[in-house]
């Protein structure tokens, strides 16, 4: 019995030493994973960096999702203002895609997150907040979260020197979400050109790799 254990264990030093000189892993489960990649036609590194790749343009849509959504609530409020300034006229549909772009750019900031897109969230929210019963009283509510939601004859009703003085271009709200707005998306903008310009150094890898395997941003 001894001497089959001291062959075993001879015959494996032997096969860790042949496999070393070989420059072939001497573990199993290394050497499964140099025959994986060798199929592949992928290093470990190629993998990773590929990953880091398709994750940068993943942020890079994300970016342009919010740099749109906050440019067109730039000008949504700009409209909003001026067609408010006129008695009303016509502000009802203006308003309703104002919520939208106002509560589309409140979801992507959120889903972007980091520290500067977090305070701009937390300072649309803050504005909305502070003026919750003007606008409520026109027809506009703010929710718990920040969002606004808007009920069309509620607004249409209102009081023209109410709405002018909430939704017009020297409004306080027109003014503050503005001016957050053109923020958010001045940094949207930057952050998609940064993380477009990291994944197109590696252009060679990203090439190569996404046309293999077909990946779509």
């Amino acid at each position: 019995m001894r001497i089959r254990t001291g062959m075993r264990r001879t015959t494996t030093r032997m096969l860790s030493n042949s496999r070393r000189r070989a420059g072939l892993p001497t573990k199993r489960s290394s050497l499964l994973s140099s025959v994986q990649n060798k199929r592949t036609g992928l290093s470990r590194m190629d993998v990773l960096n590929a990953g880091s790749v398709q994750s940068a343009r993943l942020a890079r849509v994300s970016y342009e999702k919010l740099q749109k959504a906050s440019d067109s609530l730039t000008e949504r409020l700009s409209l909003l203002g001026e067609k408010a300034n006129l008695e009303g006229k016509d502000v009802t549909g203006t308003a309703a895609d104002m919520v939208k772009d106002f509560n589309d750019t409140m979801k992507y900031l959120k889903e972007v997150s980091g520290v500067l897109n977090n305070y701009y969230h937390q300072s649309m929210k803050e504005v909305v907040t502070s003026g919750r019963e003007e606008l409520e009283e026109i027809g506009i509510t703010v929710g718990g979260d920040g969002t606004l939601s808007l009920d069309k004859n509620k607004l249409a009703e209102a009081d023209a020197e109410k709405v002018k003085k909430v939704l017009g271009t020297s409004g306080d709200f027109v003014k503050r979400i503005t001016a957050v707005a053109s923020r958010v998306a001045d940094n949207a903008r930057a952050n998609a050109e940064s993380v477009s310009s990291q994944y197109n150094s590696r252009g060679g890898l990203a090439n190569s790799y996404f046309s293999r395997y077909n990946f779509r941003g």
